[in-house]
């Protein structure tokens, strides 16, 4: 038996012991637990420790920016002091010193080490004369500073007039010799305040002075807080021009351990239970695999079943992975609507076989099934078959994933309906026609009772004017007029006629029209009209413009804007007319721009191609032309519109099919 083969049995050995391989996992995994909990607590620990150096540091920054300020007040009062060891305007000076200065709270002026000068006055007059360098008590700092030949801060101790406080000296020297002091008084709570201690350490830190006493070496404690500071477990700074020192420490050394006892708790039960759960796992192996076993025949069952289901189904219905949209399986009714083989239709993801216009809404609702939004969607779409052919599918897609569960894969089931989206398209168009059929049915209507009414109106007016006339010469013009009225009416019935044959011949040939060949046709039939006008047409359409029209209709059309653009030109100047053909889409873009007197669409745009509708007030305009036009480009699905301004010309855009 080789090493691996031993190895291999003694691991399965120690896999048949469930409790020892329970024991073992609790250890491991608390193991893991413990060394994760020690690591945190040090990261905390040292997290305290830098938090500890940032305040002490901060505090450290203030304190000696207080005590340079403090040098340059006591270098301003020795300034006060002349050649002859006089000071001049002591009273004068050491007011705005101290006022401007609110970390200092008094100066005094110490002429041989004896108190000659003190501001604030009242508080402080009760030092006057006191001499400091025969106290044996406080001179020892004093010669300190003589000694240093530069300011040194003495303190904290008791004033004689009262309060703990500072004193910064400055030793002056006139020609090498040494004159006094100039001091500033600070008062210990000014100084901690003024240090940003307070707000710095909260609730979390307690802090403490200290004094290196000169001569004895003796450290003494100045601190607000009663508490204990644990030194063990500190951050200390020395401040040099005082010989103090500052601490700062934790008021809870153990808070951190507090915090991670819940975990700590959290690791050994988590340690216990994953024991425990490997134990369980271990313990009944046979009856696992007996019930494995049962269940892999039924499975194996719905697996035939579903299959035969998915194949047979009359509808299609495919399988995809839900986060790639990659096909993994589709059945034949589903492989034959969309054109490709088993193999083809496997390299495929929905998105390939989507029509652009449709993949966003598609991809959206994907986006909300697999977040759980909803658990199927229903839509209906088109899709590319593998021959390019266009489909019409009603498709519905439900999740194979359990709530809570990731996404992983979906159902689509797919139906043809492009039979009768087409049918429901045919019907919005039959539709869409009779409402138009109406509209112009009512329009026409409305012109035929108000014309044929006001020529019977003409005709009763003027046969009573006939009835009671006794004048022969009357009677006559009465006839006249009727003959006038008579042909008027003949007119407007033969108007009528010509748009009621434009939508009641329902035997349209609708045929290929070169719209350059027949633009050219129709100039020429304005020949003799454009050269007698000097007129300019100005042609920019490509060969290429092809339209599916009615060859009659367009040739009325093209004569009706042309015709206008010469009927109503502006003679101040040259007519110029420009026509221009364009691509647009799918369809084509007519444009008839002319520069004659244009039309004021604020006043008639509603009315523009309404029957005997005119806007010019020239006696030659009847206002039938663009009724006409109007309603042969509507029975050929033609749109229509202008942009006019008077005095400068119009502009007419017809769009194509």
């Amino acid at each position: 038996m080789n090493s691996t083969s031993r190895l291999l049995k003694i691991f399965t050995n120690f896999f048949k012991r469930p409790l020892v391989v329970a024991i073992c996992t609790t250890i491991f995994f608390l193991s893991i637990g413990l060394f994760g909990l020690w690591q945190r607590y040090q990261i905390l620990k040292e997290s305290d420790t830098r938090e500890m150096t940032n305040i002490i540091n901060l505090v450290e920054q203030n304190i000696n920016h207080s005590l340079k300020n403090s040098y340059s007040v006591a270098l301003s009062l020795a300034l006060l002091i002349d050649d002859s060891g006089s000071v001049n305007n002591f009273y004068e000076v050491a007011p705005s010193l101290v006022d401007d200065n609110p970390f200092i709270d008094g100066v005094q002026m110490v002429p041989g080490g004896v108190i000659q000068q003190v501001y604030p006055f009242e508080e402080n007059r009760s030092v006057i004369g006191y001499d400091i360098l025969k106290d044996s008590k406080i001179n020892a700092e004093a010669y300190k500073a003589i000694q240093l030949r530069k300011m040194y801060f003495a303190g904290p101790f008791e004033l004689r007039q009262g309060g703990y406080a500072i004193l910064g000296r400055l030793p002056v020297f006139i020609k090498n010799k040494f004159w006094g002091f100039s001091a500033i008084i600070i008062k210990f709570d000014n100084l901690l305040d003024k240090s940003g201690i307070f707000p710095l350490v909260g609730d979390k830190y307690n802090f403490q002075f200290s004094k290196i006493q000169k001569g004895t070496g003796e450290e003494i404690v100045y601190s607000p807080n009663k508490a204990e500071l644990d030194r063990s477990y500190s951050q200390t700074v020395l401040l040099p021009d005082g010989d103090w020192k500052f601490y700062i420490s934790p008021v809870n050394r153990n808070a951190n351990f507090y915090m991670l006892l819940p975990f700590l708790i959290l690791v050994i039960l988590s340690s216990l239970f994953l024991g425990w759960a490997m134990f369980q796992l271990l313990k009944q192996p046979a009856r696992l695999q007996a019930l494995v076993n049962s269940q892999a025949g039924e499975l194996i069952k719905s697996e035939l079943k579903f299959r035969s289901i998915f194949n047979q189904a009359a509808i299609g219905v495919a399988l995809l992975d839900s986060s790639t949209g990659k096909i993994l399986d589709a059945n034949k009714k589903c492989r034959e609507l969309i054109g490709y083989s088993k193999e083809e239709i496997l390299t495929l993801d929905y998105m390939q076989l989507s029509y652009p216009e449709d993949l966003q809404e598609d991809m959206q609702n994907m986006e909300r099934l697999r977040a759980g939004v909803f658990k199927e969607y229903t839509m209906k779409k088109r899709i590319i078959r593998k021959d390019k052919e266009v489909v019409w599918i009603k498709l519905t897609v439900s999740a194979m994933w359990h709530e809570g569960e990731s996404p992983t894969t979906h159902v689509a089931i797919v139906e043809d309906i492009t039979e009768k989206k087409q049918a429901e398209t045919d019907l919005k168009r039959s539709y869409q026609t009779v409402m138009d059929q109406n509209r112009r049915l009512l329009n026409f209507s409305y012109i035929v009772s108000h014309n044929l009414r006001s020529h019977s109106s003409n005709f009763q007016s003027i046969l009573n004017l006939y009835e009671y006339s006794e004048s022969e010469e009357e009677k006559i013009k009465y006839i006249e007029m009727l003959s006038n009225v008579a042909d008027s009416l003949n007119q407007t019935l033969v108007d009528l006629n010509d748009v009621t044959s434009i939508h009641s011949n329902i035997d349209l040939v609708i045929e290929p029209v070169p719209m350059l060949k027949y633009i050219n046709r129709t100039l020429d039939l304005l020949k003799i009209e454009i050269e007698k006008k000097n007129a300019v047409y100005n042609i920019k359409v490509p060969e290429e413009m092809v339209v599916d029209f009615n060859a009659a209709y367009m040739e009325s059309v093209l004569l009706n804007f042309l015709s206008n653009t010469l009927r109503y030109r502006n003679k101040a100047v040259p007519l110029e007319v420009t026509i221009t053909g364009r691509k647009e889409g799918a369809g084509w873009v007519l444009e008839i721009a002319d520069n004659g007197i244009g039309i004021d669409l604020e006043k008639h745009r509603d009315k523009l191609f309404g029957l005997y509708k005119t806007f010019t007030g020239r006696s030659n305009s009847r206002g039938v032309g663009l009724f006409i036009t109007k309603n042969q480009l509507d029975a050929m699905d033609a749109k229509i519109n202008v942009e006019s301004t008077v005095g400068k010309g119009s502009n007419f855009k017809v769009h194509f099919k």
